[in-house]
């Protein structure tokens, strides 16, 4: 997952998925950074399309190229990722985000804070104050290790 999540480029934005219903989904593309600090720090990035909502979505990760490297979809009853040909599963999208990034990130407030709300989640505090430009960034003071999430979209 860390080689995937080294992309930079932003993809084309798809029209079709098969896992979400086509109407009236929120959508958004752009990139995407991760940094855990701690005793094993780590900084994962990538260009990322996503649709969906925090009980129902797809997240496709992309190659410099453009060229889909993985993609996770959930639903309630399943969270799974695919990557080079190979499926995991996740019993949540915590599991799957600190298995991933090194950090458990708050999935109900990243789509809150995307849509505008000041969404409140345990520990984090978002920056919303540039939201009307595409950029949202928020930190996790505790527990331990600190977490910087940043996204930039894509006009």
């Amino acid at each position: 997952m860390a080689v995937m999540l080294t992309a930079c480029a932003a993809p084309n934005r798809r029209t079709q998925t098969s896992g979400v219903e086509p109407t009236n989904v929120p959508e958004w593309q752009g990139r995407i950074s991760v940094q855990v600090l701690g005793d094993a720090p780590s900084s994962v990035s990538a260009s990322f399309w996503l649709r969906g909502n925090e009980n129902q979505g797809e997240l496709d990760i992309y190659s410099p190229l453009g060229m889909t490297v993985g993609a996770l979809q959930w639903t309630p009853q399943t969270v799974q990722l695919s990557e080079g040909g190979k499926l995991r599963r996740f019993k949540s999208l915590a599991e799957l985000t600190e298995q991933t990034t090194g950090a458990a990130l708050p999935i109900d407030a990243i789509f809150g804070w995307l849509q505008g709300r000041d969404a409140q989640a345990s520990g984090w505090q978002a920056d919303l104050s540039t939201l009307a430009k595409g950029t949202l960034s928020a930190r996790r003071n505790h527990p331990l290790p600190e977490v910087t999430l940043r996204i930039q979209l894509d006009p």
